[in-house]
């Protein structure tokens, strides 16, 4: 990062008396003992409660395959007991669903009327439990003809890790990036344009090689026996949840204790789920962070990941620049502010990443093992890089969609207020 700039203010630790650095308007934290290093002691992550249930178990699973991976970064995804466990389970999820069908059709066919209003309720139940579901795209979708650099770019990307074209990208305003698996094998790569705006050309390669590498070793997430049981689990949890009015509430769960111990039964289930998928979905991971880091190179993969916890500050450059009626360029605002943060706040980011508990979702592995893996099988060189006419056009490109994406989210943030 360029124009880090540095203060000489300090402050004294209350934790261990150790000299602190103050940058005005980022947190001020201890290297020593890294008092206040959460900023504004917020947790480690989105998913807590299945985090805090599982974690033990995660960070030996997830040791186990750094030690692995470390060795040799083995590509295929063989069938473990764990996989085993995972289509049980979800076999289950959808007979034990199935069930419900089964015993409303058993209350019809007696001659009871209290019994046939049940299973009028039950059938209802199921309907709402097993209803397909349309998965909404989460954004605009842009034509091939329209960007054909950036669709280039992404297909040479993929043909160096053996993945078909993908069939859309889709452009939105998260500051995130991921991909989707669509019906009909159809395939999606998700860019967020406040994520994107905040990456050089090489770290963008980066991040859509981490995702490209993903469509090449699918995960067992991805399979539809799996995928449908944890969209069942979903509805049964939306349902019964405690925290909202459910359907079983009112219909056939009228206890408020029932409802709760139902809710905890399914809630196990979902977790045991996720539980017996982990190990795979990591290795995933792993292999990803291995192929973009080839690809891109490592440095940019590490930068990538550092500018991925900056969230925060896109959010709080855009309310500021959404203050000022004529103020247009959000992204170009968004890139000064990165260049030029302290050097002590991306030692608080990095400080985070390399402590073990920070990992976002329950099947990602540490942050600090992701590092590790990466520094562990260093790329100097990137297998991949664009010629510098290539990259005028596909950074012009970008322009555009940052055009149209910041409009949108000013105007939004501008009508909110």
């Amino acid at each position: 990062m360029e124009g880090i700039l540095d203060y000489t203010e300090q402050e004294t630790c209350p934790e261990c008396a150790n000299k602190m650095k103050v940058n005005p308007g980022y947190s001020t934290w201890c290297e020593k003992c890294n008092w206040n290093v959460y900023e504004d002691e917020r947790g480690q992550g989105t998913d807590e409660g299945l985090n805090g249930m599982n974690r033990n178990a995660d960070e030996r699973s997830s040791d186990r395959l750094l030690e692995e991976f470390k060795y040799n970064v083995n590509r295929d995804l063989p069938f473990t007991k764990q996989r085993f466990y995972t289509y049980f389970v979800a076999l289950t999820v959808h007979l034990s669903t199935l069930s419900i069908l089964g015993v409303a059709i058993f209350f019809f066919s007696t001659n009871s009327t209290w019994l046939g209003i049940f299973g009028i309720a039950l059938l209802f139940l199921w309907i709402t439990i097993i209803l397909p579901y349309r998965k909404r795209l989460p954004g605009r979708v842009i034509s091939r003809d329209d960007y054909p650099e950036l669709y280039g770019m992404i297909d040479e990307i993929g043909e160096r890790l053996n993945v078909p074209p993908v069939d859309m990208v889709i452009i939105s305003e998260e500051y995130n990036a991921y991909n989707l698996h669509l019906k009909r094998k159809k395939r999606a790569l998700v860019l967020g344009i406040p994520f994107f705006a905040a990456l050089t050309l090489q770290e963008k390669i980066a991040a859509i090689s981490h995702h490209m590498s993903q469509f090449a070793h699918p995960n067992i997430s991805k399979s539809s026996l799996v995928e449908r049981a944890m969209h069942v689990l979903n509805s049964w949890i939306d349902t019964v949840d405690p925290q909202d009015s459910g359907l079983l509430y009112w219909v056939v769960f009228p206890l408020i204790i029932l409802r709760l111990s139902l809710f905890a039964v399914i809630g196990g289930i979902y977790v045991l789920l996720i539980k017996s998928m982990r190990n795979e979905m990591q290795r995933v991971f792993y292999i990803a962070d291995n192929e973009a880091s080839e690809t891109a190179g490592s440095e940019a993969v590490l930068s990538l990941l550092l500018k991925a916890e900056m969230e925060g500050l896109f959010a709080q450059t855009a309310e500021q620049v959404a203050e000022y009626q004529y103020n247009k360029e959000l992204y170009e605002e968004f890139r000064k502010r990165i260049s030029a943060v302290p050097t002590q706040e991306i030692l608080r980011i990095q400080r985070i990443q390399e402590m073990n508990d920070t990992q976002n979702r329950s099947y990602h592995p540490p942050m600090k093992n992701r590092i590790e893996l990466i520094r562990e099988h260093w790329a100097m060189i990137p297998a991949y890089r664009p010629d510098a006419a290539k990259e005028r056009r596909i950074n012009e490109e970008f322009r555009q969609l940052e055009q149209r994406s910041q409009k949108i989210l000013l105007n939004d943030l501008r009508d909110a207020s």
